[in-house]
């Protein structure tokens, strides 16, 4: 097992090396240094959920690390989860941040994710991933949910909502909530990209937000609540 390999310049990481000379992605572990305090975003990019361990140098000033996973120094922020990350684990969570399960270099059979009771904020495509089957809980606690937050390509996706919570225009990514975003990079890509909406269900209480927005943008929706 080897470290993932990361530059850093001026505290900012600006590559994350995470596959090896033949191409083949590294499967290690993600050590962030003291010195290193931020991302570039060419390098956040990159940074995929391979790892089989995250692990923070506890005099870091910006990131922490607990259960496998990368977080805010105050342990309020998901920073990034790797594959043997236990976020229920997870005390004072309140955000799942930007990309946190976004993993560019693997498409999982199946991904099934209870959001922690407490968790409050999910940011910009927190869920974006690749698998063909879905389901995600989300609780009562969930208040605001960032565009492509649910961003999700499967064969079958399933989110259950236990509250209800304020949806930023595009939240699941698909092609008729584009329409009405004005993220550039969301609204002008290839019809090819966009999640399809036909393979979306989600579970709801039918007096909510969530099913309002679900019914003016075409998604399957059940209005009831699931426990």
């Amino acid at each position: 097992m080897e470290n993932y390999k990361l530059t850093i310049e001026d505290g900012v990481i600006t590559w994350v090396e995470n596959a090896d000379e033949n191409g083949n992605p590294i499967e290690g572990i993600l050590y962030i240094p003291k010195e290193a305090v931020a991302f570039h975003p060419d390098a956040w990019i990159f940074l995929d959920t391979n790892a089989d361990r995250i692990v923070v140098d506890e005099e870091n000033p910006a990131f922490s690390s607990a259960h496998n996973c990368l977080l805010s120094k105050d342990g309020k922020t998901l920073i990034k989860a790797c594959k043997n990350s236990d976020v229920s684990k997870l005390t004072f969570l309140e955000i799942i941040g930007r990309d946190a399960f976004n993993d560019l270099n693997e498409e999982r059979e199946e991904f099934i994710f209870h959001i922690p009771g407490g968790v409050k904020i999910l940011d910009y495509r927190a869920f974006a991933i690749n698998a063909r089957n879905v389901k995600i809980v989300v609780p009562s606690s969930v208040r605001a949910i960032g565009a492509l937050a649910f961003m999700i390509h499967s064969d079958s996706t399933h989110i259950i909502f236990e509250g209800d919570a304020e949806l930023e225009v595009g939240a699941f990514g698909t092609e008729l909530e584009a329409k009405d975003s004005d993220i550039e990079v969301y609204n002008s890509m290839p019809s090819i990209l966009y999640p399809k909406k036909e393979k979306l269900t989600v579970t709801c209480p039918k007096d909510s937000k969530v099913y309002r927005y679900c019914k003016k943008y075409g998604i399957n929706v059940l209005g009831e609540t699931t426990n």
